[in-house]
């Protein structure tokens, strides 16, 4: 009995130490091997599959704000804005693979995006709801010829056919629907004559995104339409072979490793920071995250990287993972005095900015990768300069509401839920030689913000969670039922043991 009391505590040590090698060694080493194995993108496999058809579209939410002042706003009033919204679309993004480079690490494509209303999630909102918007497509025209030294003669006939080119605006607002600002453009340049007509060919000529001919040889005006269809940028990514932490990392962007947008060194050949291509597009991340650490994404709808940091571990919908949420540096620590004064491209005259040239905290000029003079903010400028927030009525900035962030589990990289949250903006001013500006007080009017991300859908979650978790759940039940179970026998039978060497040693009572 002694002796069989002893070789079972040892079988005990022997099973805890078994429990304790496999949970703290072998599991952990044999799920990274296979996260490592289900990321990697190789021809044919689940994960290509994934990476071709996102599994699930994303949610594409825009928010309008409509004016409600425009005429006073004419005569120099103070803007009062009213968010409208959110108008949700569904957004179905493909791939068209073009190849994959000889060692498989690289893979190219071409990435297709479409865009479905949902009028169940849009309700009571309708694409055919009338507001009154920012002239997004007049306000770029004025602008972009009062900036271009050789346009200054086009200013004076722009203001003399203003009627026929712009149909015969009254404000530098425009009564539209939301299908037309958003998708389907409000039409200009219709059946123009003379000098109407040439410079509705500059226009044309310009090669604006969001400006498009029609078949009757009119001009289009809309915030997305352009990306509704076919892509037409080239992305070369990682697909993880031989470095899985690097999966889906941009290399390339139209056989370019780095962007020509934004300012760069003085040194010849030198890249400066702001034109760098860092991190994913967003769809998914690199796996196997730390608490602490940091990651990119890039987004080419604002032409640069955008660093996002750990801010806390989550839960969602029994998921584990950490949220991950933009810094300082996006776009409140600007200039010189933040060494990224390559953002700093100083293209509007006679708008609020510094003296150097840089806008204040909170804004970013897209001029440069729009060709239009597009102001980038957070929604409802959300921590911007007061420069700008004290001369727009309306705005009502919420972190909770406004900032951008990322929930990603933790161990893969796939986004659980969040997005981007940026706003669009224009300078509202004076113009020189444009009479219908000629009142206007000098402000940066909001047009509209738009939310862009993923929230992993119930068939997602039950899917994720047969996969991974449940199995992760099971291995860490074996963990700690092999440790504790072995110790715990380990600790009775050696109490036994000495208990019965007790009794026997005990003299006996005489």
């Amino acid at each position: 009995m002694l002796h069989w009391s002893l070789i079972v505590s040892a079988l005990g040590v022997c099973v805890a130490a078994l429990g304790g090698y496999c949970g703290w060694i072998l599991f952990p080493n044999m799920v990274h091997k296979k996260v490592e194995q289900s990321v990697i993108i190789a021809d044919g496999s689940e994960q290509y599959k994934r990476f071709v058809n996102l599994p699930q579209p994303l949610n594409f939410k825009v928010y309008i704000f409509n004016v409600t002042n425009p005429d006073r706003i004419q005569q120099g009033a103070i803007p009062i804005v009213e968010e409208i919204g959110p108008y949700v679309y569904k957004q179905f993004r493909q791939k068209k693979v073009k190849h994959f480079s000889r060692d498989g690490s690289k893979i190219s494509y071409v990435q297709n995006v479409h865009f479905d209303f949902d009028a169940v999630a849009s309700a009571p909102y309708t694409q055919d709801d009338r507001i009154v918007a920012l002239n997004m497509h007049m306000n770029s025209v004025l602008q972009i010829s009062e900036n271009d030294p050789g346009l200054a003669l086009l200013l004076v006939h722009l203001n003399a056919n203003l009627k026929a080119v712009f149909n015969d605006p009254r404000s530098m607002f425009v009564s539209t629907s939301v299908r037309e600002y958003l998708f389907d453009g409000v039409r200009f340049c219709i059946n123009p004559q003379g000098i109407a007509k040439a410079i509705c060919n500059q226009i044309k000529e310009s090669g604006s995104k969001t400006i498009r001919e029609q078949s009757d040889g009119s001009l289009a005006f809309s915030f997305f339409g352009h990306k509704n269809g076919s892509g037409h940028e080239v992305y070369e990514v990682h697909t993880g072979k031989g470095d899985p932490m690097r999966v889906l990392e941009i290399q390339k962007l139209d056989d370019n490793h780095n962007l020509q947008v934004w300012l760069n060194a003085s040194t010849e050949g030198e890249t400066s920071v702001c034109n760098q291509i860092n991190g994913t597009d967003a769809s998914a991340y690199p796996p196997f995250r730390q608490r602490g650490d940091s990651m990119y994404i890039f987004s080419a709808d604002i032409c640069r990287s955008v660093q996002l940091f750990y801010q806390t571990d989550i839960q969602y919908q029994g998921i584990p993972g950490y949220r991950y949420s933009i810094g300082e540096n996006f776009i409140n620590d600007i200039g010189p005095e933040h060494d990224n004064e390559c953002f700093c491209v100083d293209k509007l005259a006679n708008v609020i900015k510094r003296k150097n040239g840089c806008l204040y905290a909170g804004a970013l000029d897209l001029t440069t990768c729009l060709d239009a003079p597009v102001i980038l903010t957070l929604p409802h400028m959300l921590g911007a300069s007061n420069e700008y927030r004290k001369m727009i009525r309306g705005l009502k900035p919420d972190a909770k509401k406004h900032q951008t962030f990322v929930d990603v589990q933790s161990l893969t990289g796939t986004p659980l839920q969040g997005g981007k949250r940026v706003q669009f903006n224009m300078f509202l001013k004076s113009i020189n030689r444009i009479g219908i500006t000629e009142n206007l007080p000098t402000v940066l009017m909001p047009a509209i913000w738009v939310e862009e991300g993923i929230q992993l859908n119930g068939e997602m979650v039950a899917f994720f969670k047969k996969k991974l978790i449940n199995t992760l759940k099971t291995l860490n039940i074996v963990h700690w039922a092999t440790l504790c179970g072995g110790i715990g026998v380990a600790v009775m039978c050696l109490i036994y043991y000495i208990y019965q060497k007790g009794r026997v040693e005990e003299p006996p009572v005489k």
